[in-house]
């Protein structure tokens, strides 16, 4: 028994250019794959209420979301990783100063301001996503797992270098591909660490592990996997780091790299 680690935007979708469901080669192929026995997981940034209809139409055995913040099995969380008072107040202040939206990701909700009018048409997207307005802001930093905030592309680099100065490099900034928005979450974090969890609950070593990403922060899981995988539309990066690279994700490149990796 093999378990597969799927990033979505970039990789099980094609987000970036407007598609929201998984196609149907790619599913037909994820349930040839979990009939032979082998479990299907979701890796990715995504906190659960993003996790669309269109994706869960996949019945995924498990899934390590918020970069590895939280990892559930059958449905149900089997770790959680916060990122303590501390930081997500050193963060929120510093963004606060430079002027930027965000908004805090939990394990059950997002909090924002309502006056976070991109961020909520961003994320929204015509969809009904849970974002909740009236809060306590002491309760919700307790509980929250990153950070996201809304960092127009020519400003990511200079907003990352800011604020792992302002933390001591204590966070990892991560942006969505083409888009404006960008990512908080602590250094210690990732889905590679998420992943061996999610591991040692199956009984598993990361040898059978599978790794399928595109973008930086799937490249922590793509080196601990025994086989990374990158989309030929992946950064630069992931594509040296792979194992193996496989078609794009608009044409299919999922379905190709699994019937070449678990034949029938």
């Amino acid at each position: 028994m093999a378990a597969l680690f799927f990033d979505i935007d970039g990789t099980l979708i094609d987000s970036y250019n407007g598609v929201k469901t998984v196609s149907e080669p790619v599913r037909a192929e994820l349930k040839r794959v979990q009939a032979q026995g082998h479990r299907l997981f979701i890796a990715s940034g995504r906190p659960p209420m993003m996790l669309t209809p269109e994706i869960r139409c996949v019945d995924f055995d498990g899934a390590v979301l918020i970069n590895g913040g939280l990892v559930e099995l059958g449905g149900e969380p089997i770790h959680e990783e916060r990122m303590g008072v501390e930081l997500v107040r050193d963060v929120h202040e510093r963004l606060e100063e430079l002027g930027y939206e965000h908004m805090f990701v939990t394990a059950h909700h997002i909090y924002m301001p309502r006056t976070n009018q991109w961020l909520l048409d961003f994320f929204a997207g015509g969809r009904e996503f849970d974002f909740s307005f009236d809060y306590d802001l002491a309760d919700v930093m307790e509980r929250t797992i990153k950070i996201e905030c809304g960092v127009a592309i020519p400003e990511r680099a200079r907003v990352a270098e800011l604020l792992k100065q302002h933390t001591g490099q204590r966070v990892n900034c991560d942006g969505h591909g083409g888009t404006g928005t960008f990512e908080v979450y602590p250094s210690v974090m990732s889905k590679a660490k998420g992943i061996a969890i999610a591991l040692e609950h199956l009984g598993l070593t990361r040898e059978d592990a599978y790794a399928f990403g595109d973008g930086t922060n799937d490249l922590e899981m793509i080196d601990y996997c025994g086989t990374g995988v990158a989309m030929a539309n992946g950064e630069d990066v992931v594509l040296q780091a792979a194992d193996r690279v496989c078609p794009p994700v608009g044409e299919d490149g999922l379905a190709t790299a699994l019937r070449e990796l678990f034949p029938a």
